[in-house]
């Protein structure tokens, strides 16, 4: 036990020294240098307490150190310290040494080299991946750390603020999944209650395993085809619609336009509103589009057509028509071509299928809903039922009483 303790107070020291070093302390509040902080408690943590055994409690004691021997700082919190340890475990190569690097640099190359003539197997890429942080961290004294030449095995997790890393590790145990949205967090710049929608919206299911149907692939160049794919969505999800089940599609249109910055986050990066009922003329008839946009990434107009009631195979014909009229008319000789986008109620995909066979327009067909419950930051700050109830009983009961 006595060894314990004097072990633990030579830990904490060392730790001290380490957050005291101007190094990381003078700039603190800058993202990236909080992280490597952060990960690297993280990773001492998990050191003593998994691979030592020194058991729990020594982060409720470890806070208590911290917190007086940093007055000025914030952050050391028994809740923030488990969320450090999750973060290290989460990204175990988060940061690598100069030394680190340069070992993965000529063992990929050497395997490269070897793999002309040899196919990689599993067992070759696991050992490749052995080397990593862990070590690189662990086998060097605490108080060499700020010495170190490091960097970041992956930028993108240096990129993102301390909260929003917190969110995804409450919320997301796939860590391919939480690796995409850090990747559209950065792309789009969310701030985290951005982030929360999105999460609480199933955008990674709606975006990447979501069946889509579209014929891009038949329609459109490979690169461009896949990046439509990569922005439709199914089913698109309206938080801001107040209206009730008997909503018009001219009911639908005013809504989002009154909305259009929450519609446009729905939409994705790379949206520009240009119009709605924008007016086309065709021979004697007059007819108009719901919404026009422009992508500024596929360089292309998208025409988005609103259909309140289940997809119909004459949906398809319309939205040809439009397409046409806009590469006539709108597009320039720069323009990729047009994409439609068929918002419906409700579609059946095989009767979706058959509709886009043997089109020559880009088309997608996706659902879209209604988001009917109140969104979780709007819950979060009203009383449930049984809270009302509550307060209702404490009400009676004092009038009774007097």
């Amino acid at each position: 036990m006595k060894n314990t303790v004097k072990q633990y107070r030579q830990w904490l020291l060392e730790l001290k020294q380490n957050i005291s070093q101007s190094k990381l302390q003078t700039t603190l509040q800058v993202n990236q240098n909080m992280l490597v902080l952060y990960w690297y408690i993280g990773k001492q943590i998990i050191q003593k307490i998994d691979n030592e055994k020194w058991g729990a409690k020594t982060i409720s004691q470890l806070s208590v150190d911290l917190q007086k021997g940093f007055t000025d700082l914030q952050g050391f919190s028994v809740r923030n310290l488990l969320y450090m340890k999750q973060f290290a475990e989460a990204y175990p190569d988060f940061l690598i040494t100069q030394q680190l690097a340069a070992q993965l640099k000529q063992s990929r190359k050497k395997t490269g080299q070897q793999q002309i003539n040899k196919p990689k197997t599993r067992k070759n890429y696991n050992a490749d991946s052995t080397i990593n942080a862990e070590n690189a961290i662990t086998q060097q004294a605490a108080a060499q750390f700020n010495n170190m030449q490091w960097f970041f095995s992956n930028h993108r997790l240096a990129s993102i603020p301390w909260g929003h890393h917190i969110y995804l590790l409450d919320k997301i145990t796939d860590g391919n999944e939480r690796n995409w949205y850090i990747h559209k967090t950065i792309e789009n710049n969310w701030s985290r209650a951005v982030l929360r929608y999105q999460v609480d919206t199933d955008l990674y299911e709606r975006q990447v395993k979501a069946k889509k149907m579209s014929n891009f692939h038949l329609t459109l160049p490979k690169a461009q085809g896949d990046l439509a794919n990569q922005i439709l969505e199914d089913p698109y999800k309206f938080g801001f619609i107040q209206l009730g089940e008997d909503i018009t599609e001219f009911e639908l249109e005013q809504q989002i336009i009154r909305h259009i910055e929450e519609f446009l986050i729905e939409l994705g990066a790379g949206f520009a509103f240009v119009g709605r009922q924008v007016a086309l003329k065709v021979g004697r008839r007059n007819r108009k589009i719901d919404l026009l946009f422009y992508h500024l990434l596929l360089r292309s107009f998208i025409v988005i057509d609103l259909k309140m009631d289940e997809f119909e195979w004459e949906d398809t014909g319309q939205m040809n028509g439009y397409l046409n009229v806009i590469n006539k008319n709108f597009r320039q000789s720069t323009d990729n071509p047009t994409i439609g986008i068929i918002l419906c109620g409700a579609k059946d995909n095989i009767d979706v299928d058959y509709a886009l066979q043997n089109i020559n327009h880009p088309i997608g067909v996706s659902e879209y809903q209604y988001i009917k419950s109140l969104p979780a930051l709007l819950k979060e700050k009203l009383p449930t039922a049984k809270q009302l109830k509550d307060e209702v009983k404490k009400i009676v009961n004092r009038r009774t009483k007097q």
